[in-house]
């Protein structure tokens, strides 16, 4: 066994080892495959690490923006219904563009949401002249009110499909608002009535007919892109069919929207619309201004049906008071255009007679006289006291 080892050990036949080299643990050749390396696990895990670091920095970025958008536009925070119709009732209960304009500052950081904000605005420009319309626009409080409706109306947050009706509709209501105070160009509301045609079309144009004049008004100027391609005359014809829902307001919309651009006129739908200015009372909410538009607007289109036009002088007469000199002037002139004085808007004194269905109807006109008319009792006038009772009952007066 001896003379079968080497002198170190080793195996007969053999060469002795080579010294191992000194600082290196292992050697390598380039035909020999390379070990597992150790370091894979570790770096697998760090890059999980990271990747869960960055998923939990995008959803905080997320929850921040969603914040963001709940604070200034409205749609991702809402006030609880109860606080909210109480908020929209005292908006609507207001009297004047001042009344208004002190409930945006006292509620507008506290308890702010788009659905009484943008009812706020809207009050404000229907409320004030042309005049103190710009002088409302360069209020802090309404400026404030106003970048919170537009950060509301181009929020990222598409409106749902079939959703909520009221998203759909006060986002409609805020866009007028900013047009009728000069707050928003036309061009940058575009995205959001893509958005609201969309949402309209989805649901089967199942929303009030007012929501559809605005949209009417809102995009006569623009050349709104969307799908169905066909959209330019799915309005009108929607308009058309429902044209008996339509009030004042609604109508002064569509006549202004004809008046302006004439690429948004449709014949039948201004004849319908024509018809419905005969309906008493349908000018009940329209502004004295409002009023001398309308005026305007049939003299340029060329509406010349006595029983539409008379109805809106008698109006207007009624309200003349509200009027400056020159809407005056303006209103007398667009009559005078249609072949009506506004003098003789009212009916010739005398009895007339008129066939409604199977029966004849007689009415009788009368002239106001100077001094017949209704005295209102003012703040200061005083109610006087009945007379003392006298009694002439002697023998109970004995008593």
């Amino acid at each position: 066994a001896q003379g079968r080892l080497g002198p170190r050990g080793g195996a007969a036949g053999r060469p002795p080892a080579p010294p191992a080299m000194l600082g290196i643990a292992s050697y390598d050749s380039d035909e020999e495959a390379p070990p597992p390396a150790a370091a894979a696990p570790a770096a697998a895990a760090a890059s999980a690490a990271a990747a869960a670091g960055e998923g939990k920095a995008a959803a905080a970025q997320d929850a921040a923006t969603a914040a963001v958008v709940g604070e200034d536009g409205g749609r991702a925070k809402k006030l609880p219904p109860l606080r909210l119709r109480e908020l929209r009732k005292e908006v609507s209960g207001t009297k004047s563009a001042t009344a208004v304009v002190q409930v945006v500052r006292r509620y507008m950081y506290s308890a702010w949401d788009m659905h009484w904000g943008a009812e706020a605005l809207y009050q404000i420009a229907k409320r004030s002249t042309a005049r103190t319309r710009r002088a409302w626009a360069n209020d802090p409080a309404v400026l404030k009110l106003a970048e919170k409706l537009r950060a509301g109306a181009c929020s990222s947050h598409p409106l749902p499909l079939r959703g909520d009706h009221d998203d759909v509709d006060i986002l409609l209501v805020a866009l007028e608002a900013l047009r009728r105070m000069s707050m928003q160009e036309p061009e940058d509301q575009k995205a959001a009535l893509e958005q609201v045609v969309l949402a309209l079309v989805a649901d089967n144009w199942r929303h009030p007919v007012k929501s559809l004049a605005r949209l009417y008004w809102l995009g006569a100027p623009l050349k709104l892109k969307t799908k169905p391609a066909d959209f330019s005359s799915l309005l009108p014809a929607e308009l058309r069919a429902r044209a008996h829902e339509l009030d004042g307001p609604d109508i002064a919309l569509l006549l202004a929207s004809f008046r302006k651009h004439k690429d948004a006129r449709d014949a039948a739908l201004l004849e319908k619309v024509s018809v419905r200015l005969r309906t008493g009372g349908i000018h009940q909410g329209v502004s004295a201004t409002d009023l001398v538009e309308i005026a305007e607007a049939l003299s340029e289109l060329g509406v010349n049906d006595e029983s539409a036009i008379r109805p809106l002088g008698q109006e207007t007469l009624r309200r003349r008071g509200e009027l400056s000199p020159d809407e005056s002037h303006r209103v007398h002139t667009a009559f005078q255009a249609m072949k009506l004085p506004l003098p003789q808007v009212w009916t010739k004194p005398g009895a007339y007679t008129k066939r409604e269905g199977e029966q004849i109807v007689t009415s009788q006109a009368f002239v106001p006289q100077e001094g017949h008319e209704k005295k209102r009792r003012g703040n200061h006038d005083i109610e006087r006291t009945s007379p003392p009772r006298v009694v002439r009952d002697y023998k109970m007066m004995s008593y």
